[in-house]
């Protein structure tokens, strides 16, 4: 094999994957064909997750929404499309082909109350064979509001609630406000009566609120509980312990989440550090670690991007 420049700095390459399954505490590496598998479940994960964020909430009338509307694709051509917008500096959607876009949710009023709060979150679906999945995407930390760090420290707030004012953040709405509304969307555009499975994804403070939502998805008889949460470079808040015990019992069984990170970036130490605390749940919900070794830098910061993490998944399965 050539020299890969990343196996320097951590003794992975970038065509190797680290793995740590459910209940296990060392990682295996997998490449070729095994890596390639992983990566065709992640990336569109890793698209929506890092569409997101060019998204925010946009002002009608006495009210606010989505900047998409209805039924709205993300255009492309295809394979030129990635390689243009992974080149540096780029910014803007990837083109994502299958996809189409929940309009007129969540209502004008909620998405006011999660404007906020700095939430913003996008349902996306697709049809493949008959069936469809629901994928709920949550925008990630912005470095420059504050609510997002507010949300992110919510550990340390939590223990001084009673002296820090206006205490609800991004993952109050998702848990009290936002999941009743989905279920009762779900229901009004009758996926309650086919063949639906929901999904949850985002990157940083995303990731945790991708988490959230499937813990404490309100329950109803007529729609499925989230079965697959993608977390890329997650934040190690995950509202866990915010959720009603039998709420977050009955929706973790049988749930999976993968949790895929870069090596080297800002919040992996923060969650290592916990993981020996609090280790990874082997099952309902069953958590898997997976590390990359994308990016060719030691810049916390850097490595801990969305962008570079999906192009890498991009690149190593040749879509350009």
């Amino acid at each position: 094999m050539s020299e890969d420049i990343n196996s320097k700095r951590s003794g992975q390459r970038s065509d190797e994957v680290l793995i740590r399954e459910p209940g296990s505490r060392t990682y295996k590496t997998k490449q070729g064909i095994e890596f390639k598998a992983l990566a065709e479940k992640l990336w569109e994960a890793a698209v929506l997750s890092e569409n997101v964020y060019f998204g925010d909430w946009v002002k009608e009338g006495n009210g606010w929404r989505s900047p998409l509307r209805n039924g709205m694709a993300v255009p492309g051509q295809g394979p030129s499309d990635y390689k243009a917008a992974c080149a540096p500096g780029e910014r803007g959607r990837l083109f994502l082909p299958g996809w189409v876009f929940w309009g007129n949710f969540p209502s004008p009023d909620l998405a006011g109350e999660a404007k906020k709060t700095g939430l913003y979150v996008e349902v996306w679906e697709k049809i493949l064979s008959g069936k469809r999945t629901v994928a709920v995407v949550f925008k990630g930390t912005q470095f420059e509001d504050w609510r997002d760090w507010r949300s992110n420290l919510r550990w340390f707030r939590k223990r001084f609630a009673h002296f820090i004012p206006f205490y609800e953040d991004q993952y109050t709405v998702v848990a009290k406000k936002f999941g009743n509304e989905f279920v009762g969307e779900f229901i009004r555009r009758g996926y309650h009566l086919r063949d639906v499975s929901i999904v949850s994804c985002g990157h940083s403070l995303g990731g945790g609120l991708a988490q959230q939502f499937a813990y404490s998805l309100p329950l109803h008889p007529e729609v499925p509980r989230v079965s697959q949460v993608f977390a890329f470079n997650p934040s190690p808040v995950t509202g866990w312990y915010s959720v009603d015990e039998e709420i977050r019992t009955r929706n973790a069984f049988g749930l999976a989440i993968d949790r895929v990170f870069e090596h080297g970036e800002v919040l992996a130490y923060l969650r290592l550090l916990l993981s020996y605390l609090y280790p990874p749940s082997a099952s309902n919900p069953s958590i898997r670690e997976i590390r990359v070794n994308f990016v060719r830098s030691w810049n916390f910061s850097t490595n801990h991007e969305m962008r570079s993490l999906v192009c890498g998944l991009l690149n190593h399965l040749e879509k350009w």
